[in-house]
C-alpha cells in the first residue's frame, strides 16, 4: 500500500517510487451493472407474494390429486417448503445487503467516516457479527443477522399447505310428509302390525312402538346426561350415527339416503334444513288425577282406568296390565279417542308403590312445527340438530306445518300407552325402571344444588319423555324414507376438506415485508439515481484492499503514532477521486476536528492519503 502525507496545501511528505502513470492507462472495470441486475431477483419473491395474496383473496385451493400428496408426504413436502422459504428470504436479505453497500459506498466518497462505522457498514453488507464493534452496532448486526431467519419463517407459514374447508352446493333426499297414510295406530295384535323393512342400514316399521322397544327403551335410559352437559345418543338404526343433543325428529336422512354426498371426495359435512316438529314437555304432579289402577276381581289383572285433560267424557281410558300385584306396575294413559286433535297431548301415570315416584305424574306434550337446520359430521359420523328461531326465518319463508291435522302428534303419544304395556310383566316395568334411571342420572348431574325432590323427579321425567318422543319422530321419518318411500329433495351445503397455501396472516406479512423492500430499492434507486455515482472501491471486497495495502505506505501508522489515538475505530476515512488526472480512487485518513475527542490530540488538519486501489 502506497501512502503520501499531506499537508493543507497538500504538499506530498512520502512519495511514491512508482509513477502515477502507471495506474492512468487502463482503470479497473466497473461491475456496478452486474450488481444492478442482481436486484432483478427480487422480482420472484414479489410475484409470488402477488399470487399468494390473490389465491387468498379468491379463496383458492390445492386440486384434489395434490391434497393426497400432500397428506401422504407431508413431512416431505414441509422440508421442502422450508428450503424454498429460506431461499426467498435469502433473496430479500441480499438485495437490503446490496442496498445498504451501494449507498454506504456512495457516502463513502461524501462524508468522513470512523473505522468503527466502516465496520459496521462492512457487517450489514454481508450480514454478520462484529463483536469489536461498539455495543449499539452489535446489537444491530446481531438483529440484522437474524432477519434472514424471521423472513424465512414468515415464507414457510405463508407456503404450507393449510388445512381448509370448501362449499359446494348438492342435494338430500328428506322425509315427504305430504301422505301419511301409514303411520296410524297398529293394535298390538298379530297381523296387525306396520309394514316394516329389515336391511343392513336397520330395522325399520311403521309399527314403532312395539317394532323398536330395544332401541327406544336404550336410549330413554340415558335421557338426562350424568354430567349435566349436552347429551350424546346413537341413531335408533345401524348407521352408527350420533345426536349431539335433540333430535328433534329430524336427521333420519344422515346414513339412509346421503350416499351421493358420502361419495363426494373429501366431504367432511353437510348440512341442510328440515321441517319437524318440536315437541316441548312439561311435567307436573296432579294429585287430583283420575287415572288410577284397579284390581279386576279373580285375576292378576289389573285396569288402568279414568279421564285426562284431553279425553272424551263419554269414552274413558282404559287398558289392562298384568302383574302378581300392583306395586310393579306402571300404566300410561294417553286419549285413545280425545274430544279434539290439537298441538297438545296429555299423558298420565298410574304406578304401584315400587314406582310410587311416578304415580300421579301427568306430563302435556305440545307439537310445534318449526324449521330446524341439520349439521352432519360425516367423519366422525355425529349429527347436530338447531332450531331456527323467528328472526331468522324471515330469509326463508314461512314453516310448512307437517303434521295439520295432528295425526302424527296422536299417534306418536298413543305409543307410549303400548310401551307401558308391553314393557309390565309380574314383577317389573322395564319402561319404570327407565324412568326412575333418567331421574337418577339427573339428581347426580345437580347434586349439591338447591332443587327439590319434586323438580328433580319431573325434571327427569321431561327429559325421559322428550326422548321417546324425538326417538319416535326420528323412526317415523326413517319408515317414511325406506319403507313407505315417501321423499323429497332438498338443498344441501356440502363442506368438502381441502388444502389452500399458507395461512391468511403469514400471506399478508411476507406480502408485507417483501413488498416493502421492494419499495426501498425502486425508492433508493430513484433517489440515487441508480447509483450512477457509484465507485468502483468497495470497501468489502477483500481483494481490493490487500491490492491497495500491497502498494506500501506508513502514513496510517504514522498518523495514529502522531495523534496517539487510543481507539482505531475512530480514525476517519474518505475515499475520494484521483488528484490530477488521476482516474483511480484513494482512501484518505482525515482526522475528524472535534476537540471532545479526548483520544485524538492533534486535530490539525492532516490528510493521509493511500494509493489508488
Amino acid at each position: 500500500m502506497r501512502l503520501n502525507r499531506h499537508l493543507r496545501d497538500t504538499k506530498p511528505l512520502i512519495v511514491s517510487s512508482k509513477s502515477t502513470k502507471d495506474h492512468d492507462n487502463q482503470p479497473p472495470p466497473s461491475n456496478s451493472w452486474i450488481e444492478h441486475l442482481l436486484f432483478v431477483l427480487l422480482v420472484i419473491p414479489l410475484t409470488l407474494s402477488i399470487l399468494l395474496v390473490y389465491s387468498d383473496a379468491s379463496s383458492w385451493h390445492l386440486p384434489d390429486n395434490l391434497y393426497a400428496f400432500v397428506n401422504t408426504y407431508r413431512t416431505s413436502v414441509q422440508t421442502a417448503v422450508q428450503i424454498f422459504g429460506a431461499i426467498l428470504a435469502a433473496i430479500e436479505v441480499f438485495a437490503l445487503c446490496r442496498l445498504i453497500n451501494f449507498t454506504t459506498r456512495i457516502r463513502f466518497t461524501q462524508t468522513p467516516v470512523s473505522l468503527n462505522l466502516l465496520g459496521f457498514w462492512s457487517a450489514l453488507s454481508t450480514p454478520t457479527i462484529n463483536f469489536c464493534l461498539p455495543f449499539w452496532m452489535i446489537v444491530v448486526t446481531v438483529l440484522f443477522a437474524n432477519l434472514s431467519a424471521v423472513i424465512s419463517a414468515l415464507w414457510t407459514g405463508a407456503l404450507t399447505p393449510a388445512d381448509a374447508i370448501r362449499t359446494q352446493p348438492s342435494s338430500l333426499l328428506i322425509p315427504d310428509w305430504s301422505n301419511i297414510s301409514l303411520i296410524k295406530e297398529y293394535p298390538a295384535q298379530i297381523d296387525k302390525t306396520g309394514l316394516s323393512i329389515r336391511e343392513t342400514k336397520g330395522y325399520f316399521s311403521y309399527s314403532v312402538g312395539m317394532a323398536l322397544l330395544g332401541s327406544l327403551l336404550s336410549s330413554t335410559n340415558s335421557a338426562s346426561p350424568i354430567n349435566g352437559g349436552i347429551r350424546n345418543h346413537p341413531k335408533i338404526d345401524n348407521t352408527r350415527y350420533n345426536y349431539h343433543g335433540r333430535s328433534n325428529g329430524v336427521g333420519a336422512s344422515a346414513g339412509l339416503s346421503d350416499d351421493n354426498l358420502v361419495a363426494i371426495p373429501h366431504a367432511r359435512n353437510y348440512t341442510f334444513n328440515e321441517v319437524g316438529l318440536d315437541a316441548s314437555v312439561d311435567c307436573i304432579y296432579n294429585t287430583s288425577s283420575m287415572f288410577v289402577l284397579q284390581v279386576l276381581p279373580d285375576t292378576t289383572l289389573y285396569a288402568a282406568r279414568g279421564l285426562l285433560p284431553d279425553s272424551n267424557l263419554t269414552i274413558p281410558e282404559y287398558s289392562v296390565y298384568i302383574g302378581r300385584g300392583d306395586e310393579a306396575i306402571v300404566a300410561l294413559g294417553v286419549s285413545a279417542a280425545p274430544t279434539e286433535y290439537t298441538a297438545k297431548r296429555y299423558m298420565a301415570i298410574a304406578a304401584g308403590k315400587y314406582y310410587k315416584d311416578l304415580n300421579q305424574v301427568q306430563c302435556a306434550v305440545t307439537f310445534n312445527p318449526a324449521l330446524f337446520n341439520v349439521s352432519v359430521d360425516i367423519q366422525g359420523r355425529n349429527i347436530a340438530v338447531s332450531k331456527i328461531n323467528k328472526s331468522e326465518l324471515s330469509s326463508v319463508g314461512p314453516v310448512l306445518d307437517i303434521d295439520p291435522h295432528h295425526n302424527i302428534a296422536h299417534i306418536v303419544m298413543r305409543q307410549l300407552e303400548l310401551i307401558s304395556n308391553d314393557l309390565t310383566s309380574y314383577y317389573r316395568s322395564t319402561l319404570g325402571d327407565a324412568f326412575n334411571a333418567s331421574i337418577s342420572d339427573y339428581r347426580t348431574s345437580v347434586a349439591g344444588g338447591n332443587l327439590s325432590e319434586t323438580q328433580i323427579v319431573m325434571k327427569g321425567m321431561e327429559n325421559a319423555i322428550t326422548s321417546l318422543v324425538d326417538d319416535m319422530l326420528v323412526a317415523y321419518a326413517s319408515a317414511q324414507l325406506v319403507v313407505g318411500e315417501y321423499r323429497k329433495s332438498t338443498p344441501v351445503v356440502v363442506e368438502v376438506s381441502v388444502l389452500r397455501v399458507g395461512s391468511r396472516a403469514y400471506v399478508i406479512a411476507s406480502a408485507v415485508v417483501t413488498g416493502l423492500i421492494a419499495l426501498l430499492v425502486i425508492g433508493e434507486g430513484l433517489r440515487m439515481r441508480w447509483w450512477k455515482d457509484l465507485p468502483t472501491f468497495d470497501y468489502q471486497d477483500n481483494r481490493a484492499l490487500i491490492v491497495g495495502a500491497s502498494r506500501g505506505g506508513r502514513g496510517v501508522a504514522e498518523y495514529v503514532e502522531q495523534v496517539k489515538c487510543k481507539d482505531l475505530g475512530r480514525v476517519p476515512v474518505i475515499w475520494e477521486k484521483g488528484q490530477e488526472a488521476w482516474d483511480h480512487g484513494e482512501i484518505v485518513f482525515q482526522p475528524m476536528l472535534d476537540d471532545s475527542k479526548e483520544d485524538i490530540e492533534d486535530t490539525r488538519p492532516y490528510r493521509y492519503s493511500v494509493a489508488w486501489i
